[in-house]
Formats: C-alpha cells, structure tokens, sequence
C-alpha cells in the first residue's frame, strides 16, 4: 500500500499541521489560526474553524511522546533510553548517554537543542489548554447541534485524560487542571500556580473523566471523522492507567524513595489487591466494547507475518483503537512525526541511528517457540549462521527487523526495502535496522503511529487475570496474542513463571509503540540495572566487534558496547527544576 485517500478529519489534522505548526511551532492556535487574527469569539463564530480548534487540540493533545523538532520524546527515544528496549543512537544529539541525562538524570551534559524540560511536562498544559478552550466555547457554535456539542465536549475531555494518564505513568501524581487558564494576566499566574495532587486523586480525577466521556462517546465514527475519540478509546485511556496503577512502582505502601509528607504522591500508601480485580474489569470492558458496538477484532487470519505486520502497519486496520494520523510526505528536512525508516531516502535517522540491543534481542523466540542461541559476550561464530539464526526467529521479529545482508521480510520483492538501501554510516551494528509500522508500505513514507492497539487489552487482561490468581484466565488472553504471532501456545500455571512470560510478551508484541521504558520501571524489574537500563549493555557486533559492512561480512559476535547508568530515582522522571524553584511543585525523589 503506497498511499491513502487521507479522510476528512486528517485532512484536517495535516492543515492545522501545515499551517499552525510549520510556520510558527511555539504558538498557540487560538492566536495564530488559519487566515488571520481573530479572537476566540470569531473562532467559535462557525463550525468550520471550530473543526479546525478541535483537529488542533487532537493534534496537540495526541502527539505526546512523538518527535518533533529536536524535541526527544518520541516512542523510539522514551524506549529506546540506555538499552531499555533496547536501542542506542550514537554520534547525533539523540546519543542514548545524553538521552540517559535528559529522563533518567544520569549527571552527564544537557542536550544542546533542548531544555531541562526533556520529557516534554510543560507541554501537557499547553496541549491541556488547547482542548480545554475548544470544551468551553463549543456552545457558542451557532450551526452545530446540541447533540454534536455533547460529543465534542466529551472528546477533548478524553484527550485531556489521555495528558493526563501518561504524566500519570511518568511522574506520579500532578497538577489537577479542570479548565483553561489566561497566560499573560497578572491576575491569573496565582491561579495557574497549582500544588501537585496525590497520586490517588490523579487516578480518580482519570477514571472519571473517562468514565464519563465515554458514556457520550460514539462506539463509531464514519469515515470521513476516522481519528476521533470512540467509547473504546475513553475505555482504553481508563484501563491502561488502572494498570499501572495496580503494578508494583504505585501499589505499595513503601515507596521507592522516601518523599516524607508527600509520600502518597509517589505512593498509594498501600497494597491493593482490588486495583488488580479493577483493571481486570476496565480492560475486560475495552475488550467487549471494542470487539461489540466498535466492529474491531484481532487479526488472524493464520498468517503471522502478515497478520502482525497488518496490525501494527496499515492505516485504519481494525485492530487499532485509536492512531495518531499525521499523514504528511518527508519533503522538508524536519520532516513529520510519524516517520521512522523511509524507502529510497537518506533521511532515515531514525532507523538509520537505531540498534536493537540483544537484551531486547532475546525476548523474541525462533518461529517455533524455543529459545534462540546467540553468542556469548566476547564469542565469535561465521556470518553465515547470523543470517540463519535470524531467519529462524518468529515472525514479529520478521516484521520488525531487517538483517544485514537482507531483504525485509515485510516489503517482499521491494529493493528500496533491501538493507543496502538502509545500511548507511551510522551504528551498524545489533541485531539488525528497524522496519516495524512499514508492512507492504512500499514508498509511503509515513504511517498512522497506533497509541492503543486492542491486543494491548488482552495483555493487560492476561497480566491481571494473573496477578489476580487466576492463571488459566490469563492463558487465554495471552495466548490469543501468542499463537497470532505463530507460536504454540503457553501452558504455564505457576503465577512467578506466567508474570514473566507475560512480561516478555509485552516486550514483543508492543516493541516501539511506547511501553516498554515504563512498563519495566512499574514492574520494578529485578534486571533493571543488570544490562537492561542499567549495567553492561550488549550488542550484537560484526567482523571482530565492528560494524556489519553491506557485503563481505566475515562473522559476528555478542559485544558489551557500553555502561548504563541506572539510579532508584529514575523510577519516576524529574520535573523542569524551574517549575520546582517557584515553589508550588514538589520535585519527584533523588532530582
């Protein structure tokens, strides 16, 4: 698939993109709106431009963790951090050291394009604002129905939950903001000076977002409007914050580090086993929503590669809950957002800069279920076998990686999609390039990022059924995710050994789709600092501990190609110590 009919909310995503962002990124839509200078009255005044508010609160809202202008929080930077999914970038201001220093506060230089702020906190009230302007005006819309205004309003009220479930994840509790605030009156800065919540009421005040936007929210959406917020979305916002509610790092009455008086805003104080029993119950009910009234479905068709490659790749496929569709060409330097390995262009620095470390390598299986062996640290075998070994391995891996010396498996027959078309001169070495989200994408050049995919909710069922005590519930749902991706199903009972492999599922499944930095950090991953994040980082390495050449190869080995830096503070990300010096914001422990 080569290119897509964009539909009528993308278009008006990629105009408010072209428009509002490419010619001024630091202003606020509302100010600089297409055709002139007109107030939020004038904004309101027609549906035509309150449709371009709305798009523009989409796109602000629903970008976090995307890459753009320098900025290091896209999915590949939040998981790719020191080995802990794991890939390192090396010789470009994205190097995994200085990525280390930004989130993880390993006390190395600043990135020299970027500010404190390297995780992107100020930005959520920015895009929060956005969504909160258009919930407050769209009554003023003259041609638009009472029950339209009811739906809009429940959609930015989702998409602020969703800001709000991801700082949920990395710093704990925060700020609770329940409208727009003006930015510019003296009047108002007592007003915008917000102490952080507990991290109970920043999951209760989620919850009832959700809960009560999607009691509005359409199941559908024709598809003119694909792209906007759908009940199973609202659904899936709600399920995937209670899940980390319920993992270690939060439900606990001994926080990671101690923050005195404040405590419960790192901390639900306790040890709560009905957080599990209602998680299991948010995402039982994504599932039935979504699978119901939402027409969605797991993909299998009996062909894994194609099934997985179809789920994580095409636009609007019917396993994906919701996308982030920002559908515009690479023709200028920055390029878009959604951009990771592009046929044809030498402007591929995200794959081009990315290697898949072998900590990450060997989460994945051969094809038929066993484990695959790759050498030891400081072992040589011919190249030969490394092109065999990688063709053993399970199709997701097929679809998310291109050897050295191959062609991709997910772009058969297409030579833009040959690894001499991406072998440039950086980092060629580890396991292979990336080609996930590029399924039969031929020369397009972007692809819809999936911020909730349903297999994620079976997953989060499986772990919950699990840590619930209720382990043959949780085979089920991890197998209809296993034996897609061609594997014979898991048959393990013991409650220790099933949170593993249910981990290690989520490893695969979800690689680059933004989970894995957070989800081993809300585990409390006893391997955290021992080569994942932290500790002697491996990579595979080629003809004696270089780089893999695009022909000629001699062999290849398993090589130790740096120390990551690990600290208990790192649990949570540090808030921009400029917010923390005004004195309303308790910084997280350790910063």
């Amino acid at each position: 698939m080569n290119t897509k009919k964009l539909t009528w909310f993308a278009t008006v995503l990629m105009f408010v993109f072209a428009v509002v962002f490419t010619s001024s990124c630091k202003k606020d839509f509302l100010q600089v709106p297409p055709g002139g200078n007109p107030t939020v009255d004038s904004v309101f005044a027609r549906s035509s431009t309150a449709y371009n508010a709305i798009a523009g609160a989409y796109f602000a809202c629903l970008r976090q963790g995307l890459n753009w202008d320098g900025r290091l929080y896209a999915p590949w930077t939040d998981d790719q951090l020191a080995g802990s999914q794991a890939f390192w970038r090396q010789g470009d201001n994205n190097s995994g050291s200085i990525c280390n220093t930004a989130i993880l506060g390993s006390g190395l230089s600043a990135n020299a394009f970027t500010s404190e702020d390297m995780s992107g906190y100020n930005d959520n009230f920015t895009c929060i604002r956005k969504a909160y302007l258009v919930k407050e005006n769209i009554d003023k819309v003259p041609d638009m129905s009472a029950g339209d205004k009811a739906i809009v309003k429940a959609e930015m009220q989702a998409i602020v939950a969703y800001r709000y479930s991801q700082m949920f994840i990395m710093y704990g509790g925060v700020p609770i903001v329940s409208k727009s605030f003006s930015t510019g009156a003296p009047n108002d800065l007592p007003s915008l000076a917000i102490p952080r919540a507990s991290l109970k009421s920043t999951l209760d005040s989620i919850v009832l977002w959700c809960d009560r936007s999607a009691a509005v929210l359409p199941s559908v959406w024709p598809a003119n409007s694909l792209g906007r917020m759908t009940k199973a979305a609202a659904l899936a916002i709600k399920a995937k914050t209670l899940l980390y509610a319920a993992r270690p790092l939060f439900n606990t009455a001994t926080p990671y580090m101690g923050l005195g008086a404040n405590n419960n805003m790192i901390c639900l104080g306790s040890f709560d086993a009905a957080l599990w029993t209602k998680a299991l119950a948010a995402s039982e009910a994504v599932i039935q929503e979504a699978e119901g009234p939402g027409g969605l479905g797991i993909i299998n068709t009996g062909h894994p590669l194609d099934d997985y490659g179809t789920a994580t790749s095409t636009p609007s496929n019917r396993e994906v809950i919701l996308a982030f569709k920002q559908q515009v060409s690479s023709g200028s330097g920055n390029g878009p957002y959604n951009i990771f390995n592009v046929y044809g262009f030498n402007y591929n620095w995200q794959a081009n800069g990315s290697v898949l470390a072998t900590s990450m390598l060997e989460n994945y299986y051969k094809a038929d279920g066993t484990e695959q062996s790759w050498p030891g640290v400081g072992e040589l075998a011919p190249f030969t076998e490394y092109k065999r070994k990688f063709l053993e391995m399970e199709p997701r891996f097929q679809a998310d990686f291109n050897g050295y010396e191959m062609q991709a498996a997910n772009n058969p027959g297409d030579q833009g999609w040959n690894m001499s078309q991406h072998l440039k001169d950086v980092n060629n070495f580890g396991a292979g390039q990336p080609t996930k989200f590029y399924y039969h994408a031929g020369s397009r050049p972007w692809f819809d990022f999936p911020l909730f995919r349903l297999a994620a909710y079976y997953l989060s069922s499986a772990e919950a059924y699990n840590e619930s005590g209720q382990p043959g519930q949780a085979l089920q749902r991890l197998n209809k995710i296993h034996e897609r991706a061609g594997l014979r199903p898991i048959t393990e009972m013991d409650q220790t050994k099933l949170r593993q492999i249910i981990h290690r599922e989520w490893a695969t499944e979800f690689m680059m789709e933004k989970y894995r930095l957070h989800d081993l950090k809300h585990w409390k991953d006893p391997g955290i600092d021992k080569g994942i994040i932290g500790g002697p980082i491996r990579f595979l390495t080629f003809n004696n501990g270089g780089d893999a050449l695009i022909s000629g190869n001699q062999n290849y080995g398993n090589s130790v190609k740096y120390n990551g830096y690990w600290h208990v503070r790192q649990y949570l990300n540090p808030f921009p110590q400029s917010e923390v010096n005004k004195g309303y914001l308790v910084q997280n422990p350790g910063y």
